[in-house]
C-alpha cells in the first residue's frame, strides 16, 4: 500500500452521502457490527473545529452486544479493521480509530499507512470504547455502486442496495415547531429577527443559511431547520432571557466516563448531565433525571432510552 494525503475536515455536507452510507451498510452486513452514527454537523469533542462527521465521510461502527445489534465480540471488530487496512487504497480509507485497546486506543491513518498505539489521550472514549471510527476520502463518498461492486468481488453479495441521501421534507410526528425552507408566518419572523435574516415571514434559502450560521455559533446541530431544541433557544433570545453573561451549563473537560450513566448512578458526572438537561444537580440519577434525559434525547434526535451512553454523552458535550 502507498501513503496518501489525509483530508480530514474539508467542507460541511448537506446530508448523508450515498457512497459512504453504502460502505457502512456493507460493513454491517459482512462483519456483524452496527451503525452507531455517521453524518452529523458537530464540533470535535472538546475542540472548536468541526468533526469529520460533518463532511459525510466518517462513521462509527459498534460491536456492542445485546440488547444492541452487535456480536459483543471485539474480535469481529478486529477482523473488520484488518480487512479495511488491507484494502485501504482501493476503498480510499483515510483513518480508522479503535477506542478499545489499552492504554488510550490506537489509530490508522493513510498518510503514514500504519497503526499507532497511543500512549496518551488522543480522543475521549478510550480505552474501552466499543466502537470503531472510519473515514474515507471524497473519491467514492457519493458512489455507492463502487463499494457494492468491490465488496461483491472480494466478500460476496450482501442484501444492500444503493439509496440516495434522505432529506426531511415534512414535519416529523411529534416535532413542534418545525420550521424549514418553505415555512411561512409569524414564527418564521421571530427566527429571522434572531438570526439576522431579512424579516419577511418567508423561510427561504437565505434564512436557512442564517440559521445554520447561528446554530454553528451556539454549538447546536447545524441543519438549517428550526426544530424544538433550536426554537427553545431562539425564544430565549427573542424574549431577552438568553445572555452571554450566563455561566456555561456544563463544566469543561467533559470526557465520557467509560460506563453508561443511568438510573441509580451517582457522582459528579451525573451532576454534569443534570445541569445539561435542566434537572436538579444533586448527583443522583433518579426518575426525575431519567425523564429529563429522555426529553433531551427526543428534542435532539437521539435514541430515547433515558441512558447517557457514549453517543448521548458526545451529543451533550
Amino acid at each position: 500500500m502507498a501513503k496518501r494525503p489525509y483530508t480530514g475536515y474539508d467542507d460541511t455536507a448537506t446530508g448523508k452521502r450515498p457512497g459512504f452510507e453504502t460502505l457502512i451498510d456493507l460493513l454491517e452486513a459482512h462483519f456483524g457490527l452496527w451503525n452507531n452514527g455517521t453524518y452529523g454537523v458537530r464540533k470535535k469533542r472538546g475542540k472548536s473545529s468541526l468533526s469529520v462527521h460533518a463532511t459525510g465521510r466518517a462513521g462509527d461502527l459498534s460491536w456492542r452486544g445485546a440488547p444492541y445489534r452487535g456480536t459483543g465480540n471485539y474480535d469481529d471488530a478486529c477482523k473488520m479493521m484488518d480487512w479495511l487496512t488491507e484494502h485501504a487504497d482501493a476503498l480510499e480509507i483515510e483513518a480508522i480509530f479503535d477506542y478499545y485497546p489499552q492504554p488510550y486506543g490506537r489509530g490508522y491513518k493513510c498518510d503514514r499507512d500504519a497503526w499507532n498505539v497511543y500512549d496518551k489521550r488522543a480522543f475521549s472514549g478510550a480505552p474501552g470504547g466499543d466502537w470503531v471510527h472510519v473515514e474515507v476520502s471524497n473519491k467514492y463518498a457519493d458512489d455507492p455502486q463502487y463499494y457494492i461492486d468491490y465488496f461483491t468481488k472480494h466478500l460476496g453479495e450482501a442484501d444492500v442496495k444503493p439509496s440516495p441521501p434522505k432529506k426531511t421534507t415534512k414535519k416529523p410526528a411529534g416535532k413542534d415547531p418545525w420550521l424549514q425552507v418553505g415555512s411561512k408566518g409569524e414564527q418564521v419572523k421571530v427566527v429571522q429577527k434572531v438570526v439576522n435574516a431579512t424579516v419577511d415571514g418567508n423561510f427561504g434559502p437565505q434564512t436557512e443559511d442564517a440559521v445554520k450560521r447561528w446554530q454553528a455559533e451556539r454549538d447546536l446541530h447545524v441543519d438549517g431547520i428550526v426544530g424544538p431544541a433550536t426554537w427553545a433557544i431562539i425564544e430565549e433570545v427573542a424574549n431577552g432571557t438568553d445572555s452571554d453573561d450566563k455561566p456555561e451549563p456544563e463544566p469543561t473537560g467533559n470526557e465520557y466516563p467509560g460506563t453508561p450513566i443511568q438510573r441509580g448512578s451517582r457522582g459528579d458526572d451525573v451532576k454534569k448531565v443534570q445541569t445539561k438537561v435542566g434537572a436538579k444537580a444533586d448527583g443522583w440519577f433518579g426518575p426525575a433525571t431519567e425523564r429529563r434525559v429522555k426529553n433531551w434525547q427526543k428534542a435532539n434526535g437521539e435514541h430515547v432510552d433515558g441512558i447517557v451512553g457514549p453517543k448521548t454523552w458526545a451529543a451533550m458535550f
